[in-house]
């Protein structure tokens, strides 16, 4: 996939159980205003939440045309390096649970990317070692969960420094191994506009399934793309293996 899939999606939608500013009615309404196909809702996470049941129940209960197909899921950031994820044991069934790298995942637990940064710049880390832990938590916590799908992947490295071009091909095989053998899916994030063309190329080379999403926290940007289709006409110029 190189381009914006044939059935208008956004698979990454924020509501008010989180820190969105529109309610499930107002995303799913503004959702059919745009003529999306798929919408996948979903909320930021932690150990401690108690509010998924009900989520899950008003997404459920939620009035909407049979011409939309509404998914739901939970977003969990990594814990530490072994994949752990923050999330709530027990949860329900989702259709999602989107892997996010909001800090980086040391060994005894996450890492402001200014502390990594630091590190790096006093030569306490290098790159190589940064990123070598950040692939390994990723797929570490693929392994963890049912229906996986990795948010904003990389997204944490301009925070700390780093960029894209520094993740080895080594790395994204990985990656795109542990993704296909959990039927993880990728999502390509207007937000943040990541991954960039040259890890989407190895993906979709690999066969890796590759969704579009906003990330949106607001429904006036349900479904609305500009940085989205250009990432996907970076990833159809690259060659993979490069």
């Amino acid at each position: 996939m190189t381009e914006l899939p044939d059935d208008p999606q956004d698979r990454h939608v924020h509501s008010t159980f989180s820190d969105g500013q529109s309610s499930i009615a107002e995303n799913i309404e503004a959702a059919e205003k745009i003529g999306l196909a798929t919408l996948c809702l979903v909320d930021h996470v932690r150990v401690d939440t108690t509010w998924v049941p009900d989520f899950v129940s008003t997404v459920q209960s939620a009035p909407h045309s049979d011409q939309l197909r509404i998914m739901y899921g939970v977003e969990a950031k990594l814990l530490d390096s072994s994949g752990r994820l923050d999330m709530p044991p027990d949860l329900p069934e989702l259709g999602r649970v989107l892997i996010a790298d909001h800090q980086f995942p040391g060994t005894d637990g996450p890492i402001h990317p200014r502390e990594v940064r630091r590190r790096l710049d006093d030569g306490e880390m290098t790159p190589a070692q940064v990123i070598d832990i950040l692939v390994l938590s990723t797929a570490r916590a693929m392994l963890k969960v049912d229906r996986p799908q990795l948010a904003h992947l990389f997204s944490l490295l301009p925070k700390m420094g780093l960029d894209e071009c520094q993740v080895e091909e080594d790395h994204l095989r990985l990656l795109a191994a542990t993704a296909i053998a959990t039927g993880a899916i990728v999502e390509v994030n207007e937000k943040w506009a990541c991954p960039q063309g040259r890890v989407l190329a190895a993906f979709v080379a690999s066969r890796v399934r590759v969704v579009t999403s906003t990330d949106s926290h607001h429904a006036r940007d349900v479904g609305v793309y500009r940085r989205v289709p250009v990432l996907l006409e970076d990833a159809a110029r690259e060659r993979w293996p490069a």
